[in-house]
């Protein structure tokens, strides 16, 4: 029989990890101990790792290092988000199926479970560009991943927010600290959370990378429950990485293991079984 025992260490009170082998207690070493501990059933639904296709990987081996580096992280499904704005990311469907078509066969040996989306730039066509399937919802389902710009004003947030609930979609606001008069607003937030509209902070912004301001707002965000998703927002391999791991180690010593799995597994979870009904 094999069993894994939580205990108080008596010298330190400290948590100890055991295991219980054939009647007898084993202290796991640190090393099987982080193993252990670790959660690896994670996801990252927002991210730009499909490469060529917009401002992120540069290659398809620069994609698969990256990949590499979320499987390192406890990430096993990754819904890739390629922007598209007018003007600025117009890369064409066709050139970014084929460019998923490559990754998930240059990919296959890493084993990770691999989706398409998109990160829409919030225009007032998105809706039936959306229902055309002109761009892709994410993995299929009625979720769709809303950027806007920083300067954006709350009136147009809540009015697509609105527009997209009411054509029958699931608006999942990206990267939200990053909306300046909305952070500035948590009773806006809490109202477009009640209307149906899902938050997602990126992964670096939880650990304090954009600086004080953005991780206490963050923090006031979890503390509040008005947070459903956690994306990485990599790039690349230097300077904008993906840190889902980082963060899950950070969330579970501050909310906790239920509270960790919840963002990072759980509700991602709900975009794979929330199918497309049109």
């Amino acid at each position: 029989m094999f069993e894994i025992i939580e205990k108080l260490s008596e010298e330190n009170q400290s948590l100890e990890i055991w295991c219980s082998v054939d009647n007898g207690l084993r202290l796991l070493s640190e090393r099987m101990r982080k193993g252990w501990q670790r959660m690896n059933d994670l996801f990252d639904i927002h991210c730009h790792i499909l490469p060529c296709v917009d401002d992120g990987a540069k290659s398809m081996e620069m994609a698969l290092q990256l990949l590499r580096m979320e499987w390192q992280d406890g990430v096993r499904t990754v819904i890739l988000t390629p922007h598209y704005r007018l003007g600025m990311f117009e890369t064409s469907m066709e050139r970014i199926w084929d460019a998923y078509d490559e990754l998930l066969y240059r990919a296959r040996g890493i084993g990770m479970d691999l989706h398409l989306g998109c990160e829409f730039h919030a225009n007032m066509d998105m809706a039936d560009t959306l229902e055309a399937r002109e761009r892709p919802t994410m993995a299929g389902s009625n979720y769709v991943l809303c950027e806007f710009s920083e300067s954006s004003d709350l009136a147009f947030i809540q009015e697509r927010g609105y527009h997209l609930i009411s054509r029958g979609f699931i608006p999942i606001f990206a990267h939200i600290e990053r909306y300046t008069k909305l952070t500035e607003d948590f009773d806006l937030i809490a109202e477009l959370v009640d209307m149906g509209c899902r938050m997602q902070v990126n992964a670096g912004s939880i650990l304090g990378k954009d600086g004080a301001a953005t991780k206490k707002f963050c923090r006031k965000l979890i503390k509040e429950d008005l947070l459903h998703f956690i994306g990485s927002d990599a790039h690349d391999v230097k300077t904008r990485i993906p840190l889902i791991g980082s963060c899950s180690e950070y969330l579970k010593k501050k909310a906790g293991r239920v509270y960790t799995g919840k963002i990072l597994r759980d509700n991602p979870s709900m975009i794979l079984t929330e199918k497309y009904r049109r």
